[in-house]
């Protein structure tokens, strides 16, 4: 702990006494102005402090259960199916998988308390004592009875990392680069599956149907018990910190999370002001009724609902959570050899979700999400169809549907849904609006889960695949039609782009299309700019001119 301590005041930047004053003239700014930055932290935005990385590193490794326990279910399987007596009771398969989720909604509205009330840290440490516990839990089970309630409490410090991790390493993150650190929750994830795959693969050759299956169900309880310790070594979230009035902690966190001093005051300043406008507009509102009550958050939270859904309906989760199974029982592999090859996919997916820094702020969240829908419906056909014909060619083609499946989900449907549902709701209703998407999010990878084993008992692997090709197909079809841009948007100036509705949208976005594939076959189009109702410059200029127009005492649109 001594040499943290060190490094933490090794991080410290040198911040000298700093005038605030002429940062608290800043009345005249909007919250539909864009968000200032200084000239360094446009030419360096990745040029933070030692604390600052530290925090993200430490909030990474309470993400790396989740993605370690996602798989590490998958490669147990081949031990504790046969160890339990479940081979033909397909139901119970599912209920073992998907339990996890119901634990999930609870440990969603247990962080939404402890967050509030006791802080982003201690909510990470609450859930690292819960993980380590539920997972000594199911590695000891004797019983399938005695094995479920361990993950279902095991799924609590789920929904609490889910809610809770996201948020700190967004609060905690300058604006310059908040977008890229959020992403990072995926990244770890997938990091999380790849050293899952690693462990399954060792310990699938010790006894795995009575040893080797506990040991890899118990291995998310590592960096449980890493973290249980490591997160008081960072600052707690300097937005918690003003919410609770403790503006001097949030100062002095600051000042440890930012290079300069002038950086550190004018955060301060913004996020107090943000935080005071909030208190505000929540003062005698219910907030779960008011994202459905007023019109343009109702609309990004049916869109964010619609992101979730075809995220768990690709079926990303089936290989995830049963691709040993899959290889072992449908591909003919044996149990051991169906480990170790569902290792590649798994460090392809790791490897892919890199992509998404590259591409998702300069290309925007709805480019990537049509261009890799579509590589995932054909892939998902590709894989349907390797079950006809000769076994070499079907393990061929399966390999190569399952390869670049994850290939496009990596950097598309994996993240893109967790960062437009993380910056579309406004401040004072964002808790409440993650909240709903994190339950649905979780309610349909319980249903994905849950029905897998059914589904491919009555359908066969071929009908199950076919089934999750046509969601995927359905998302090609909503997302073209209903999903926005949201590249390029501050987190206040958010809600102009729900301004308008959602068949408004999709007009436009027909209309659009029919003239890209006039001009793709060389045909006349009309000279007349078509202009998108969620346009920046148009957006924000209309909502100035509506605010300008109130504050005239005019009646505005």
């Amino acid at each position: 702990m001594e040499g943290i301590t060190e490094f933490q005041q090794a991080a410290e930047p040198k911040n000298e006494d700093y005038d605030s004053t002429e940062l608290q003239k800043e009345g005249g700014i909007t919250d539909l102005d864009d968000e200032y930055l200084t000239e360094e932290e446009r030419l360096h935005p990745w040029r933070q402090t030692r604390t600052f990385y530290w925090s993200v590193v430490v909030a990474s490794v309470a993400v790396l259960f989740y993605g370690i326990d996602i798989t590490a279910i998958s490669g147990a399987q081949v031990g504790y199916i046969p160890h339990f007596g479940l081979e033909n009771r397909t139901y119970h398969q599912g209920v073992m998988v998907s339990c996890i989720y119901f634990g999930c909604f609870v440990g969603v509205f247990i962080a939404l308390f402890t967050n509030t009330y006791f802080g982003r840290r201690f909510t990470i440490s609450l859930a690292s004592f819960i993980s380590t516990g539920a997972c000594i839990w199911e590695a000891v089970s004797p019983s399938w009875q005695v094995f479920i309630p361990g993950r279902i409490i095991l799924g609590f410090s789920y929904g609490m990392i889910g809610e809770t991790a996201p948020v700190y390493l967004a609060e905690m993150s300058p604006a310059s680069i908040r977008g890229a650190i959020v992403s990072l929750y995926q990244q770890v994830v997938t990091i999380g599956i790849f050293l899952a795959y690693l462990c399954n693969l060792i310990f699938v050759w010790v006894n795995y149907q009575n040893v080797g299956w506990r040991i890899m169900i118990g291995f998310p309880m590592v960096p449980s018990v890493i973290e249980l310790f490591l997160i008081w070594t960072v600052p707690e979230s300097p937005r918690w910190l003003i919410k609770r009035k403790k503006y001097e902690e949030a100062k002095r966190n600051l000042y440890k999370l930012r290079l300069t001093a002038e950086t550190a005051e004018r955060d301060f300043l913004r996020i107090k002001k943000g935080v005071e406008e909030d208190e505000i507009l929540q003062k005698g509102k219910n907030l779960l009724v008011e994202i459905i009550r007023v019109p343009y958050i109702r609309r990004a939270l049916l869109i964010g609902i619609m992101e979730m859904l075809f995220q768990q309906m690709s079926g990303m989760n089936v290989f995830m959570n049963y691709i040993d199974e899959v290889f072992e029982e449908n591909i003919n592999m044996g149990a051991r050899t169906s480990v170790a090859v569902s290792l590649f996919p798994g460090f392809v997916n790791m490897v892919a979700t890199v992509i998404v820094y590259f591409t998702i702020d300069r290309y925007g969240r709805r480019t990537l999400q049509l261009v890799t829908f579509p590589v995932m419906f054909l892939m998902l056909l590709m894989v349907l169809f390797s079950f006809y014909g000769d076994k070499k060619v079907n393990l061929a083609f399966f390999i190569i549907g399952v390869v670049f499946f994850i290939v496009a989900y990596s950097p598309g449907a994996g993240p893109v849904p967790w960062t437009f549902c993380a910056e579309v709701f406004p401040t004072y209703v964002r808790a409440a609006g993650t909240t709903v998407t994190t339950f649905f999010v979780n309610a349909f990878n319980f249903a994905l889960s849950f029905s897998w084993p059914s589904m491919k008992a009555a359908w066969g692997p071929q009908g199950g695949f076919g089934f999750y090709a046509g969601f995927n197909f359905l998302g090609i079809v909503m997302q073209f039609l209903f999903l926005p841009e949201t590249k390029g948007f501050t987190l206040e100036q958010m809600r102009v782009v729900f301004e308008e509705g959602l068949f408004t949208i999709a007009a436009y976005h027909c209309r659009a299309g029919w003239r890209s594939f006039r001009k793709l076959l060389g045909l006349s189009v009309p000279d007349t700019p078509l202009v998108s109702p969620y346009d920046k410059a148009f957006a924000i200029d209309r909502a100035k001119r509506e605010e300008e127009m109130m504050h005239a005492g005019e009646v505005s649109k």
